[in-house]
């Protein structure tokens, strides 16, 4: 069973995790009958949640790498007509196995297309995916850490081992990277702590890869600090959501082009804002209302969405120590967000 480990436990024991992680998806891999996706063929991500937060990031690589690619909600796919078919290989998303909307929306895509990506491969999903792909049976946390970044993790070798990805040296290093951003963003979290948590209302801002993680960013603070969050897509932001932004929100920025230049209309109005980004040179840094967070410049594919959140994670870790509740006690409990667990024989 997967989400009763508590926050930070979790999250400190993502290296071990995730190079659980990896052998389990590299033996998977290996016996799974799986080929060459071709250029011209669709694929789908389908999803609900945190899992359907995951799926931005693998649309934006393969989109950059000339695939037709398409973030599927699953719920959305539970709409559609008899038939409704709209990719070739499908890439079946559920950290627990156990999400009913993923499992059903599944059941209605074509056989032999479906690859299952699960914490837990053997649950229901079983039933409705073609090629198991797992992360190794770990507990996570009731605020996902490990699933969030596994999954990221799977994307990668699922797409080097159907072509679609050249291999990124850095994938095998997941762990060791994940376990260096612990440490290194730790005092960076723990400064920028108690403006969040006290924040009225929280934006986070991507583009890209970095719009997944303002997507999950801005879910786990709603599901764990309890504040208002919306996430935006860079320019979205642009259009008019940014103008209630006022002093008392807090601005969580990840990129390295037009996201630098946000801050500079939002600084002086009393908003705190946070960049992390690889740019050496960030206008109106050193203003006492910017926080800066370097990411290294080598990190890309979807290496650099792990490290994002990782430091997301580490902000929500020391916030929650501002707030009178724990970061695992959710309020509004929903009983048919997860199928109930099967008995396996």
């Amino acid at each position: 069973m997967s989400g009763k480990a508590p926050f930070v436990d979790a999250m400190m024991k993502q290296p071990l995790t995730l190079q659980l992680a990896y052998d389990t998806l590299t033996l998977d891999l290996a016996h799974g009958a799986l080929h060459d996706w071709p250029v011209d063929e669709t694929i789908a991500v389908v999803a609900m949640g945190a899992s359907g937060h995951s799926g931005r990031a693998l649309v934006s690589l393969l989109a950059q790498a000339g695939y037709r690619a398409v973030s599927l909600t699953a719920s959305d796919v539970l709409l559609s007509a008899v038939g409704f078919q709209p990719a070739d290989h499908y890439i079946i998303v559920s950290e627990s196995g156990r999400s009913p909307e993923t499992i059903e929306a599944a059941r209605r895509l074509t056989q032999g297309t479906r690859v299952g990506i699960s914490n837990f491969p053997q649950a229901q999903i079983a039933e409705v995916i073609d090629v198991p792909l797992g992360l190794g049976g770990f507990e996570d946390s009731p605020v996902y850490t490990a699933g969030y970044t596994a999954t990221l993790m799977a994307y990668a070798l699922l797409l080097e081992k159907v072509g679609v990805l050249p291999a990124d040296s850095n994938v095998p290093r997941i762990p060791e990277i994940v376990e260096n951003a612990l440490a290194d963003f730790a005092p960076v979290a723990r400064a920028v702590s108690s403006l969040v948590a006290a924040a009225t209302d929280i934006d986070v801002v991507g583009r890209g890869t970095s719009f997944a993680s303002a997507l999950e960013t801005a879910l786990m603070i709603r599901e764990g600090l309890r504040i208002p969050t919306g996430a935006f897509e860079t320019y979205e932001y642009l259009h008019g959501p940014m103008e209630s932004v006022a002093a008392g929100t807090v601005v969580i920025i990840f990129g390295d082009e037009r996201e630098l230049t946000i801050p500079g209309s939002l600084l002086d109005a009393g908003v705190h804002v946070v960049v992390m980004t690889t740019a050496h040179d960030v206008p109106n840094e050193g203003h006492p209302n910017l926080t800066v967070v370097r990411l290294d410049s080598c990190l890309a594919g979807f290496v650099r969405p792990i490290v994002e959140i990782v430091f997301a994670q580490l902000v929500l870790a020391e916030a929650i120590l501002h707030k009178p509740f724990p970061i695992e006690q959710f309020i509004y409990e929903q009983p048919d967000t997860k199928i109930p667990i099967a008995m396996l024989s």
